[in-house]
């Protein structure tokens, strides 16, 4: 039996940040979830452990020397449409797309007029991924998310991303810190592809598809080939829940199929995507070796994202509660970690 690491939060008077009390709990999963709380948002993340893993060696990605959190589940639409209430009241910033109301694959509404525009989820989007999200304003919500989290700011051009450059990779100040941004390739792949216990083998090892398989997933595992519902009736994209059961490693959900993800690796003037969309076809459906490059403009049905941020170092009380439980020893300084190869 693997072990989940949940945790929760607690706030100090007068502090902006918040501290985590970890309690260890057994699951067959063994994924480690954390929820976050920020200006009427809130957001599931996975933390992803096993800093300095070996790269894949079919790709060459997923080697990352840290540990971090990653959002469980893409970001949706009810999510941005409180960000657009708390952001776009002006609209000067073009964060909402008309597009974001289209049928199928948006539900995502704007009333009023500019200074005072008012935003409203349609019933049955609230829980599906937002599209028509340029890569400049995915970097706003970590923006928003952040000083909301560091300093109770809603600022969304200064942050964690300085928006005057639209190639400005994340700033490492802000991400030590512990600020929201978009997760980079690598970060991205190993959350997706890499099992640190792969097959029971107690050594990491990554597989073809972020569902725990080298075999292309089923439409009982994924949405793709718009297959959600076999076809357009009424959505194109599932609900970020839908396929809880068929989650990467770690427990992140919908790396295959649904959206296209951005990364902030960057390719020229482009992004790296990865994951594949819905109405993706072929027999390397989101597989490891699947990657798109996009315009950082770009906003179409199919494009979506999910965050990221830097996992602290525990705090001394947590060793100690830990061992209390007898659970596992933990040397001082040093960040989660489970098998690493």
């Amino acid at each position: 039996m693997k072990i989940t690491r949940r945790t929760t939060k607690t706030t100090l008077a007068g502090a902006v940040c918040a501290a985590s009390v970890v309690v260890l709990m057994p699951s067959v999963q063994g994924a480690t979830y954390k929820t976050e709380s920020y200006g009427n948002v809130s957001l599931d993340f996975a933390l992803i452990g096993d800093a300095h893993n070996s790269p894949d060696a079919a790709t060459s990605y997923g080697a990352v020397d840290h540990d971090y959190y990653i959002g469980k589940y893409e970001i949706t639409q009810g999510q941005w449409t409180a960000f657009l209430n708390a952001a776009a009241k002006t609209g000067n910033t073009d964060l909402y797309h008309a597009s974001m109301n289209t049928a199928g694959w948006g539900g995502i509404s704007r009333a009023g007029y500019s200074g005072n525009w008012t935003y409203s989820v349609t019933n049955g989007y609230k829980n599906r991924p937002v599209v028509f999200v340029s890569l400049l304003d995915a970097k706003r919500f970590c923006n928003w998310l952040t000083n909301q989290k560091l300093n109770g700011s809603a600022d969304t051009e200064n942050g964690i991303y300085d928006m005057s450059d639209q190639n400005a990779p994340r700033k490492e100040a802000e991400w030590q810190l512990g600020g929201f941004a978009l997760p980079t390739e690598d970060e991205w792949y190993k959350a997706a592809y890499y099992d640190p216990d792969k097959n029971g083998s107690g050594s990491g090892g990554y597989w073809s598809f972020a569902t725990q398989s080298d075999t292309q997933p089923t439409s009982a595992q994924a949405n793709y080939s718009h297959g959600y519902y076999g076809s357009y009736n009424p959505y194109y994209m599932n609900e970020v829940n839908f396929f809880e059961s068929a989650a990467s490693a770690y427990g992140v959900v919908d790396m295959t199929g649904n959206v296209w993800e951005r990364t902030d690796t960057p390719d020229g003037n482009n992004r790296i995507m990865r994951g594949a969309p819905f109405g993706y076809e072929g027999p390397n459906l989101a597989a490891s070796s699947s990657r798109l490059s996009y315009l950082a403009a770009t906003e179409n049905q199919a494009i979506g994202f999910r965050i990221a941020y830097l996992a602290p170092v525990p705090e001394p009380s947590t060793y100690a509660l830990l061992g209390g439980l007898g659970a596992v020893a933990l040397a001082a300084g040093t960040r989660w970690r489970r098998r690493k190869s």
